[in-house]
């Protein structure tokens, strides 16, 4: 991507106060820090050597040390010994950033470091970003996290009460839990289902009750760990008035909704599998599955087997 005006006059005011305070760096080093060429760091610093205060004599110019690539040095910064404020923009990205860090790290030390950091940047843009924004808990946290953390690294058996939100029902089950995930700020817990021997994904804030049991490093030999973001994928449905109904219900895996005429055109990033399908049956109103085309196969398949059962 080239480069504007703009990115460059806001590295060459990062450029100095970086340089004033970590004198002797090479040419080289200071570009790998600023994801730059050394090429271009040598020329922003001749831009520099030209800069200064009003008067522009050597009194108030810039006086950098660049002609030995490989040691670079700030005699005189002028204004521009400390490091620039952020931007409302930086500071809100920050905060966010860190907010998200803080709910998705299971270490305490990780947990209590970023902290801090949000309290010092909280202390410093408290007033400048309160009025843009409310931080409100993005991911939804669950108590049991830590214990199901704790229970992979140890490779123990965990039984669970799971609601189950496509048969509204508790249901006690014993699982070997292999790893956690988010989408969209939701916590789930990959685990193979000892029952069923196969594999199965559970949202952690519908675990009701927890337990662990034995420890087996051998129980989840042949299993391996997903990339879960590539076992998602898109499906789009259409539906009649109650699809308002159908996105609140089923919040965390819509990612997208448009209402024309009437009709709701709804976007959702599931895991294929049996899960959608008993959830697309269930619903009490047509649905029809735009894409992808397996899965309207799938639920026509279903439907004709259903009623072959009553004939």
């Amino acid at each position: 991507m080239r480069e504007g005006a703009l990115d460059r006059v806001a590295r060459a005011l990062n450029l100095i106060p970086f340089i004033t305070h970590n004198p002797g760096l090479s040419v080289v080093q200071i570009a790998e820090r600023f994801n730059s060429t050394p090429a271009q760091i040598s020329k922003d610093l001749s831009l520099l050597h030209m800069c200064g205060l009003p008067g522009y004599s050597h009194l108030e110019l810039l006086d950098i040390d660049y002609e030995d690539p490989e040691y670079v040095s700030v005699t005189d910064a002028q204004v521009l010994d400390q490091p620039r404020s952020l931007t409302q923009v930086e500071a809100l990205t920050l905060v966010l950033g860190l907010q998200a860090l803080s709910e998705l790290s299971t270490n305490p030390e990780e947990r209590l470091a970023i902290t801090n950091l949000q309290s010092r940047i909280g202390a410093l843009y408290e007033n400048q970003i309160s009025a843009q924004i409310t931080i409100s808990d993005a991911v939804v946290e669950s108590p049991v996290i830590a214990e199901v953390d704790r229970a992979i690294r140890e490779k123990r058996f965990v039984t669970i009460e799971y609601n189950s939100a496509s048969s509204d029902s508790l249901t006690t089950r014993t699982i070997f839990p292999l790893d956690l995930f988010y989408l969209n700020g939701i916590a789930y817990l990959h685990a193979i289902g000892v029952a069923e021997g196969e594999e199965r994904t559970f949202r952690i804030d519908r675990i009701q009750n927890y337990s662990t049991g034995e420890i087996d490093a051998e129980f989840a030999n042949g299993f391996t760990s997903r990339n879960h973001a590539s076992d998602h994928k898109e499906v789009q449905i259409e539906m009649g008035e109650d699809g308002l109904f159908f996105i609140e219900k089923h919040n965390e895996i819509v990612t997208s909704s448009n209402e024309v005429g009437g009709i709701y055109q709804i976007t959702l990033t599931v895991t294929p599998g049996e899960w959608i399908l008993r959830t697309l049956l269930a619903w009490p109103s047509p649905i029809t599955v735009v894409q992808p085309a397996s899965l309207s196969q799938q639920l026509r398949e279903r439907i004709a087997g259903t009623l072959a059962n009553y004939q």
